[in-house]
Parts: structure tokens; sequence; C-alpha cells
């Protein structure tokens, strides 16, 4: 989904559901990526908090995953903001953080 800025109508970001293949295994994940000047505003959890009760409450998803670099404390910090907990690390292309909610 598009993240709009209401004031100004301007594209901000966006914030996403995807599958994406972890260990072998297809999982949702739920991502977020914003332009850099809106960063520390709280947009990306708020976008990602609404996307996240949309896929519970009206896709029915049991589970989401955020795939995250591990030198993004920004990422992280969103993360748990919004209830995610850390599942493991892994390597997709270079390693990860693998951070998980559950219904």
């Amino acid at each position: 989904w598009a993240v709009i800025l209401k004031e100004t109508s301007e594209l901000i970001g966006i914030c996403e559901l995807s599958i994406q293949e972890v260990d072998e295994q297809n999982q949702i994940e739920l991502g977020y990526r914003f332009v850099k000047k809106y960063w520390g505003q709280g947009f990306a959890t708020e976008a990602a908090n609404t996307v996240k009760k949309y896929a519970r409450d009206n896709l029915n998803i049991k589970k989401l995953i955020s795939i995250i670099n591990p030198a993004n404390s920004a990422s992280i910090h969103v993360a748990q903001k919004i209830g995610m907990s850390l599942e493991k690390a892994t390597t997709t292309f270079t390693p990860v953080l693998v951070y998980a909610i559950e219904w």
C-alpha cells in the first residue's frame, strides 16, 4: 500500500504484504520502506501496525514476519513496537534477522 502524507498528498513510503521464502519455507512478510526525510516520525510504525491488524482481522493471516538487515536498528525498533519479536537469524542473500508475530 502507498503511504500518503495527508497534508501534502505526497507519497512518503510503502507498507506491504508479500510472500517470502525463508529457510525453504514460504511465509508472509510485512515490509515497510519510507523516504529518508520521513524516518523517525512514527509513520512506519503506524503503517505497519495498520497492515498487521488488516492481515489478522481481514485476511485471517495467523503469522507475519519481517526480514530485517541486522544493521537496521530503526526497522528492528518498528518491528518490536508492533509486537514482533526476534524469531531467528538466518541468511537469504545476506545475513538477516527474522522478526515474527503470531495469533
